[in-house]
């Protein structure tokens, strides 16, 4: 089980300098994947997205890569696209003869004409190669962190699981008592209003109003998502959206079993399931 919200950071250097990698996670119901590079490392970021999207499912993750050379080097080479000066200056020559000018070209005006000064890329395929490695390295850092959070929450959710578990078998001991309840609280009144009423159509209503407020399909459910639930806490596979369907199926039996409620008992203590459920909800929420 892995948590959405993490962090990780590493960092590797060469002879050209130092390349750094920050990742921060998030919970997303998908995988939101925002990477800020350089520019030179730009032919290199699909492959970074693959390294992504085949280790992690959902989250949105936002990546920062920065490069901070050494001193002596520089990622941009100038040049002097001498040809093209040469061609400028004979140019001026022959409009200062034939025009009688004497305006000089000076260099300044010479570095500002287009195509005059070539930029040429430094040769980057070493820094492309070793920002793959610092990616790999720092997205297994991530996983790493949203295992570790990822087991601490496994652990609460266990705990809440088994306070659920216990209030479903709390709840069920109070069945047979409430329906005895019901049973006598209809037999006194009708000796109350002091009528002769046929035994079998007598039982009949009471099994009927004992229908009404009948909660044990709803415990046998929750003891059924309970148990599922426990299973799914243990897979290795990302497990977020099965953990989010068994808590909705949680929450309404619980729901149900609060309106069936016949005594301030199963009330109280349907109240203490929708609470523990809601605090799983909330874990659950930032699980891949």
């Amino acid at each position: 089980m892995q948590s959405m919200t993490a962090f990780a950071s590493h960092e590797v250097e060469n002879h050209l300098g130092r390349l750094t990698c920050e990742i921060r996670s998030v919970n997303q119901r998908f995988l939101e994947l925002t990477i800020k590079c350089p520019d030179f490392l730009r032919a290199s970021e699909s492959a970074f997205r693959k390294l992504f999207s085949h280790s992690i499912s959902r989250g949105k993750v936002s990546v920062f890569i920065r490069f901070y050379p050494n001193d002596n080097i520089s990622l941009t080479e100038l040049t002097v696209n001498h040809a093209l000066v040469k061609q400028l200056k004979s140019c001026a020559t022959d409009i200062e003869t034939k025009h009688q000018l004497d305006n000089r070209l000076s260099v300044n005006q010479l570095m500002n004409w287009t195509d005059v000064i070539v930029q040429k890329p430094t040769d980057t395929s070493e820094l492309n190669r070793t920002s793959i490695d610092l990616i790999q390295t720092s997205v297994q850092q991530l996983i790493e962190s949203r295992k570790r959070e990822g087991k601490e929450m496994q652990l609460v959710l266990k705990d809440k699981v088994n306070l659920i578990e216990s209030l479903t078998n709390e709840i069920r001991t109070f069945v047979p008592e409430i329906n005895a309840q019901l049973s006598s609280k209809l037999k006194n009144k009708l000796a109350e209003l002091d009528v002769e009423v046929n035994p079998d159509r007598f039982e009949q209503e009471i099994a009927m109003q004992l229908q009404k407020i009948d909660i044990t399909e709803e415990l046998d459910r929750l003891d059924a998502h309970v148990k599922e639930f426990n299973r799914v806490l243990e897979l290795s596979e990302p497990v977020g959206r099965r953990l989010d369907f068994l808590i909705q199926e949680l929450n309404r039996e619980s729901n149900t079993i609060g309106s069936k409620s016949a005594s301030i008992k199963t009330s109280n203590a349907s109240i203490d399931l929708k609470v523990a459920i809601e605090q799983m909800r909330e874990q659950i929420q930032n699980i891949e």
